[in-house]
């Protein structure tokens, strides 16, 4: 994954940058109703805007948000007093460029736009263009431009704009830019740097890396250079700018260097900063991360004929939308169990639907029809703690979901011809649909809950660590709640207003049981990598057209 070359001017043949070039659950609008971000909407309030709004953008390629704080970075500190920023920000998986900047730039993830890669080989931004060729549609008198260090952000995301430019240092790209800013008019002006990533390659994604923290230093230097040149503008004064700033990706620590390309935190996990000289500080963060102990009496599934059913046809949802949650606690098992399904799972594409424990140690969700199936892995479970997972099926958005304690993990796309998931088989905990599946989970499922809509995002997160009760706002929706801590008897009482008790045909062993359950482990409501085109057409007024389907929404503060 490690961009090796420094590249000139696109005059080198794309084939060539591609190989040697390289560089999540998109917030939907509705999420803006959420408690934590009407807080933050009301914190951030702005004065009213004054003067011709402009728009620079500083893509910092692969800088980790927990770096950029603590190298000596005073011209991005100087920034946050007067920002809506978040450490805590997510991009897209798997997390290469391609996809990151892709996602950046579009507003859409890469389900839509079309690049998971750096490969490029079937992109969609004819239906997705870049939000700086929105504003071109929208207004032509705009100036509109991008430098770039890397290559295939001016060869195949960016197009149709006033000004396109690729240098082959990020020396260069802050000298392009201190001279557009001096000399020209930009109205929207896109950069890119590459050497941090650079460095994270060679060295390691870490503020412990000397080599990475330095590059870090050296680019808050050129961003420095940068923002005073942005200030020496003659007409600066009755110019609105609005400064953003983040990267496409984070990065682990590999032996003696650095990676990135897959789905763990560290790697999705970026900052964001929205700076305007009216905006008020306000940092967007995750919710605190409490522990909680789930104690009870609880079940013991320690062996294939230990599990419980129903016939019921309720859980077979056909082609309408639906979302199963569970808890399990569990220290081990082999192979990959079913903890709560009503397919065969011998095939994932047999039909139905499946949340099974995974080798090592972590867990996965499954559909199927028969002809496609649809596959998303999660975190570790095998810690002897209790871990909330969440499987949403959304047909009207295409979409598989899932979530690890609250926490959004990872989505694929359900195809167009996807069919019914109706398996006719039982619906059960510690087991497959068939009954007889060969592997046993060996710990405890309790907290199972149906429901006959997909949630949203903000629903799944604010009742990780709480009992659902009339109050839930999708209460209505509720077809199926089996808490799973009886105590004692051979089924799992159904406490929605169903009442379809799950039986089980060998009386459990009940234990007792008192471990801890991570609330809030994940994202909530934070800034995403589709938001910031988002942000940047809503300072400039363009109406959002729906039919443009843009994944994002606006972190600008009320009145903006």
């Amino acid at each position: 994954m490690k961009k090796i070359f420094r590249l000139s001017y696109v005059t080198i043949l794309a084939s060539v940058l591609l190989v040697t070039s390289c560089s999540n659950e998109p917030t939907p609008a509705s999420d803006e109703n959420s408690a934590n971000a009407k807080t933050i909407l009301k914190t951030g309030k702005a004065a009213a805007s004054s003067g011709t709004r402009k728009l620079l953008i500083i893509g910092i390629d692969g800088c980790r948000g927990d770096a950029l704080m603590g190298a000596n970075t005073p011209n991005v500190h100087g920034l946050l007093p007067n920002s809506v920023y978040s450490l805590d920000a997510l991009t897209e998986a798997p997390t290469w460029s391609g996809n990151g900047w892709s996602t950046m730039l579009s507003g859409v993830t890469h389900l839509k736009h079309g690049v998971t890669d750096n490969s490029f080989s079937s992109p969609n931004f004819g239906t997705y263009p870049s939000f700086l060729k929105r504003l071109e549609t929208y207004n032509t008198a705009l100036k509109t431009m991008s430098i770039v260090h890397w290559v295939p952000i001016n060869t195949y995301i960016v197009d149709g704009i006033d000004v396109e430019k690729t240098v082959s240092t990020d020396l260069a790209v802050k000298n392009e830019v201190v001279a557009a800013l001096t000399n020209d008019n930009p109205d929207a002006l896109f950069l890119h740097f590459d050497d941090v990533d650079h460095a994270g390659h060679s060295y390691g994604f870490s503020i412990n890396v000397p080599q990475y923290k330095s590059s870090i230093e050296t680019t808050d230097g050129y961003i420095g250079e940068i923002l005073t040149a942005l200030k020496n503008r003659p007409n600066y004064a009755n110019e609105d700018w609005l400064v953003i700033v983040a990267p496409d990706h984070g990065g682990i620590v590999t032996g003696s260097a650095g990676s990135h390309g897959g789905s763990s935190y560290e790697e999705r996990n970026i900052f964001t900063i929205f700076n305007n000289k009216n905006f008020t500080s306000t940092k967007i963060e995750k919710p605190v991360d409490p522990t909680t102990t789930i104690t009870g009496k609880f079940a013991n599934f320690n062996s294939n004929s230990i599990y419980a059913s129903t016939t019921n046809a309720l859980y077979n949802f056909g082609s309408s939308s639906f979302t199963v949650e569970c808890r399990v606690k569990t220290s081990g098992y082999s192979s990959d169990p079913s903890l709560v399904s009503n397919k065969n799972w011998a095939s994932g594409k047999n039909r139905g639907f499946v949340i099974c424990a995974n080798t090592g140690g972590t867990w996965k969700v499954n559909i199927g029809d028969t002809q496609n199936r649809v596959d998303i892995s999660g975190g570790t479970i095998n810690d002897g703690k209790w871990h909330h997972l969440t499987l949403v099926v959304d047909r009207t958005a295409k979409l598989v979901k899932t979530y690890q304690d609250g926490a959004f993990v990872g989505q694929a796309a359900i195809v167009s011809t996807f069919g019914s998931l109706t398996s006719g088989l039982p619906f059960a905990v510690g087991q497959d649909g068939t009954l007889t599946y060969g592997a046993n989970v060996n710990g405890n499922i309790a907290e199972v809950r149906v429901w006959n809509k997909a949630l949203s995002e903000a629903s799944i997160f604010n009742y990780t660590c709480s009992s659902v009760t009339a109050s839930h706002p999708d209460y209505a929706n509720l077809i199926g709640y089996w808490k799973g801590d009886n105590g004692s008897g051979n089924s799992f009482t159904d406490l929605s207003t169903k009442q379809v008790a799950l039986a089980f045909p060998n009386t459990p062993t009940w234990k007792t049981s008192a471990a801890t359950l991570k609330c809030g482990t994940g994202s909530g409501v934070v800034p995403k990598m589709v938001d910031i085109a988002y942000s940047s057409l809503q300072w400039f007024g363009v109406p959002i057209n729906s039919g443009w389907s843009l994944d994002g929404r606006s972190w600008l503060p009320a009145g903006n």
